[in-house]
Parts: C-alpha cells; sequence; structure tokens
C-alpha cells in the first residue's frame, strides 16, 4: 500500500498499519529491537539525545499511569506545558499521547503517523534476526515527535516494559519516577527481581537530576541507591507535603503513586509559592483517570474499574468498594491471563460472598487461561454489556479487560485533567 493510500484509511486502520504491523509478524519469533527504533529516528532525522523540552521517565512494575498523570497535572498547575505518553491507554490508544492533558488531535496523529511510516520504509524489513519496532516504543516516540512540533515545556513519559530495554532509555530524563519493582515479567527482564530493578534503575544516567521511588524492598531500594549515586542524581521519596496535595484520594497504592507524581514536578520545579498551591491543586482534583479504582454511573447500576493484576491490588480494589457502597452485595468480574496472579485472585475471591464472573475475551493476544482454571462462573465478552446492568459491579484485570469495560460503560478519557 502507498502512502497516499495509508493516508485515506481511517485513523484506527492507519494506527494498525504502522504501530502494529512488525509486532503481529515477529512477536513469536523475535522480539523488540531497540537498535531498530534508533535507525528509525536517524532516518526521521530526530536526535532523541536532544529534545527540545525536559523530560521525566516514569518507571516500575505498577501504578506507572498514575504516577505520569499526576506528575502532568502538577506541572500543568505550575505553569508548564506538558506532554504526556502513558502505556497502555485507558480506553483507547489515542489517549496514549496528551498535550496538556487533553488527546492529541487526530489531524496531529494522522500526520506524525505518516511520517514514522514513510521513515520506516527506509530502513530494511524486519526479520527475525533484526528484531521489530515494539508498539509502545513507536507510540513513544510518536509522542515525542509531537511534542517537538507542539512546542511543550516538560514530556512526562511512561515506560512500556523495563527501564534499560525500553525504548524510554533512548532519550536523556532529567528526571526519574520509580513505583513499586516487584516479580513481575520475570521471563524478559528477569530472572530474579533484583534483575528487574537493575534493568528499571538503569535510565538513571549522568543527565538524570532527581529520582523519586515508591517505599522498595531493601535489596530493591539498595539498588536504587547504588544507581543514583554513580550517575549524581538526588535519590527522593514522597513527604508529607506530597500527601497532602492528594489527600482527596483513597488511601492505598493509588495515593502513594500520585504523591510520587506530585513529587517529581516539585523536584523539577523548585520551591512551590503558598500563591501556586491553588492551581496545584485545582489540577490535581481535577484529574478524571479511569481504570484505577474509578467509579462509574451505568444505567441504574454503579461499576468500579480496576486495572489490578495481583491479589495485592484487587484487595485493594475490594476495600474501596466497601468503602463505597458500604457492604458486600456486589458482583466481581475478572479477566487475567495466565501470566498474570489468577491464583492469588482465587485465593482472596473465596471469602467473596458475591457474584465471581470470569470475563474471556477470545483471541486476546495475552492469551486466557483454561476454563477449569476458574471455579466459578465464566462467561465470553459479549455478555458484558448484559452483566454490568445487573448489579453494582467491580471490574478488575488487565488494561486490555478494563479498556474494554470502559468503552462498554462509554467513558470518556479525552480529558485527563484541566491546565
Amino acid at each position: 500500500m502507498t502512502l497516499e493510500q495509508l493516508a485515506e484509511l481511517p485513523i484506527a486502520e492507519l494506527e494498525e498499519a504502522v504501530i502494529f504491523s512488525e509486532w503481529r509478524e515477529l512477536r513469536r519469533a523475535s522480539t523488540r529491537s531497540l537498535t531498530r527504533t534508533a535507525a528509525l529516528m536517524t532516518a526521521l532525522n530526530y536526535e532523541p539525545t536532544q529534545p527540545p523540552h525536559q523530560v521525566i521517565g516514569v518507571v516500575g512494575s505498577k501504578g506507572k499511569g498514575t504516577a505520569a498523570a499526576y506528575a502532568s497535572a502538577a506541572l500543568a498547575g505550575l505553569g508548564y506545558r506538558v506532554g504526556t505518553v502513558m502505556s497502555p491507554g485507558a480506553v483507547s490508544n489515542a489517549d496514549r499521547i496528551r498535550i496538556a492533558g487533553r488527546v492529541a488531535e487526530e489531524p496531529v496523529r494522522r500526520r506524525v503517523l505518516l511520517q514514522i511510516e514513510s521513515a520506516r520504509r527506509q530502513l530494511p524489513p524486519a526479520t527475525a534476526e533484526s528484531g521489530y519496532l515494539a508498539p509502545t516504543g513507536l507510540f513513544l516516540l510518536m509522542g515525542m515527535l509531537i511534542f517537538a512540533q507542539e512546542g511543550i515545556d516538560v514530556a512526562v513519559a511512561e515506560a512500556g516494559i523495563g527501564g534499560a530495554s525500553d525504548d524510554l532509555s533512548h532519550w536523556p530524563l532529567k528526571g526519574v519516577v520509580v513505583t513499586g519493582i516487584f516479580a513481575e515479567h520475570l521471563e524478559i527482564l528477569g530472572p530474579t527481581v533484583a534483575d528487574v530493578a537493575r534493568d528499571k534503575a538503569s535510565v538513571v544516567t549522568s543527565s538524570t537530576r532527581f529520582c523519586v521511588s515508591f517505599p522498595q524492598s531493601a535489596e530493591v531500594a539498595q539498588i536504587l541507591i547504588q544507581r543514583c549515586s554513580s550517575r549524581e542524581a538526588v535519590l527522593l521519596e514522597s513527604g508529607p507535603w506530597e500527601y497532602r496535595m492528594v489527600e482527596h484520594l483513597p488511601a492505598g497504592f493509588g495515593r502513594t503513586n500520585a504523591a510520587l507524581g506530585v513529587a517529581a514536578a516539585r523536584a523539577l520545579h523548585g520551591v512551590v509559592g503558598a500563591e501556586q498551591e491553588a492551581d496545584l491543586l485545582a489540577a490535581l482534583r481535577s484529574v478524571q483517570y479511569p481504570g484505577r479504582q474509578s467509579l462509574h454511573r451505568f444505567g441504574e447500576q454503579e461499576c468500579v474499574v480496576d486495572s489490578a493484576v495481583s491479589a495485592a491490588g484487587l484487595d485493594a480494589a475490594l476495600d474501596y468498594c466497601r468503602q463505597t457502597w458500604g457492604h458486600q452485595d456486589h458482583q466481581v468480574l475478572v479477566c487475567l491471563p495466565p501470566s498474570k496472579d489468577l491464583a492469588g485472585f482465587i485465593q482472596r475471591l473465596r471469602q467473596f460472598p458475591g457474584r465471581k464472573v470470569f470475563v474471556e475475551i477470545p483471541g486476546a493476544y495475552t492469551g486466557m487461561p483454561e476454563r477449569n482454571a476458574w471455579p466459578w462462573e465464566w462467561v465470553t465478552d459479549d455478555q458484558l454489556d448484559s452483566l454490568l446492568r445487573q448489579g453494582h459491579t467491580l471490574a478488575a484485570g488487565t488494561v486490555l479487560f478494563t479498556s474494554l469495560v470502559l468503552r462498554t460503560l462509554k467513558v470518556d478519557a479525552e480529558r485527563l485533567f484541566l491546565a
């Protein structure tokens, strides 16, 4: 298909052709290639080591999106024009890339997609030996190209998976936010949690001025201390001031990760005057980040949507439902691939008295567990609309599932915060 023909496609089809084509062809035979991304940027005449804006990177195992959202909102409240790249989007791929909290407009996305495709055609074809352009890396590059063209002050960029092994490592990061690091993606970044921590910590370089970290295990904390010390980056934690800025959020992981984002914004900006706090608080309290313990109305019912993939995450979501509804008279809808903590979900839900339903997404690229792995009700996703109308609901699982739930609920993700 020629570039002219691609330009006539609907935006979703254009995105599929540009962003996902190499991954779909080679993901079972090869791996992502940072070298290929670097070659693509050369073909684009884009130099990532000299971006026209500052960059804050967000890495970690869980909670990166929340930290990125609140870092972006805090910076906007302090007067910066902010670009945000999130991985993945909450409702669709369109809301991965935002300027001043709003989804980048379709003509802008379309233009940059065609620029990327034109440059990609200058490269040798992707093979199992060369590796492929990862979708997360292409969305990150797409965002950075848009930000360079739109004149933003600071980019807040969420890593896909990893740190040194992620395309985020192409950019010099002025600041780094590290959310909780634990035993996730060990098959890619492991085999140990220490290996995962070293990979993620490697985005702290000589260009990094500060690193803000979640309270980590002793082993992970030591790795971060050593990395920051060797690169002369100041290692920070969230303090009482940051928690006061987000005290409107429920206690738990979400509030902690939001405070990390605020701490990063404060570290980049410097002293926040009393006269600036009102604008900062207004921006933070305007954040609408669906899919992270977000509450939505659907007909006569309510639904809490949370991208929990561990037993601890499910516990937090169940606690939030109890605080919200004051009872356990609701249903829980779950969708997890076999690589996530399905066993932990089952263990936690054995004591839950309500209806427990696994929602299968047939053909999901993440895979689905065997039917006999779930001891309760099992349905396919074509019944989702009907299920959500049958009572108050907690929908928990991967973003692939929660984004489907949010689309079914007709949630608008156009705005992340008010600048």
